[in-house]
């Protein structure tokens, strides 16, 4: 139930940047303002982050504590490393020669309230993730039902690098 009503709380943010875009008089050019290999490269580490938390899941299955902690620990310093490149983007875009802040057109405000929204997601998965890698064995099936949000904010994430980042101007 929760990640169906999340799933809607991604959807309605999605369509709003949608219907902003199409009926905005001019909307700039994400590629001209957004880091697009920069972006490429987290949307990479995320999709590597659940192969990461799938090989997680399977040792912990099979009772392979070492393999669980390696591959969680991996999985949690790909969610960090996306978590610092959205970091490094928002502090370019806020420094940058054309400084883009909240409030500086439509663009800014959907970009930075679809993005946020999916990194503060992120952030509560890798806090989640951390703290099973802390508390160790014991907690298989609290592991499958992490690893189950971890791939929905994973799969979350392709659309929003999808329409944000690279649907070009027509």
């Amino acid at each position: 139930m929760f990640l169906a009503t999340d799933a809607m709380g991604f959807a309605g943010l999605l369509m709003t940047y949608g219907i902003l875009r199409v009926h905005a008089d001019q909307w700039p050019d994400a590629q001209e303002r957004l880091d697009v290999l920069q972006a490429a490269l987290m949307t990479a580490a995320l999709v590597t982050s659940s192969f990461t938390m799938t090989l997680a899941v399977r040792a912990a299955r099979a009772g392979r504590e070492g393999a669980r902690a390696a591959w969680l620990t991996l999985t949690v310093l790909l969610g960090a490393a996306f978590l610092a490149g959205q970091v490094a983007e928002y502090r370019h875009l806020r420094a940058g020669q054309h400084p883009m802040g909240l409030a500086t057109d439509q663009f800014a405000g959907t970009f930075y309230a679809v993005t946020g929204y999916h990194g503060l997601h992120v952030l509560a998965g890798v806090v989640i993730l951390a703290g099973l890698l802390i508390a160790g064995r014991g907690r298989a099936r609290a592991l499958e039902v992490a690893s189950i949000f971890w791939h929905f904010v994973d799969l979350a994430w392709i659309p929003i690098f999808s329409f944000v980042y690279l649907l070009p101007l027509t």
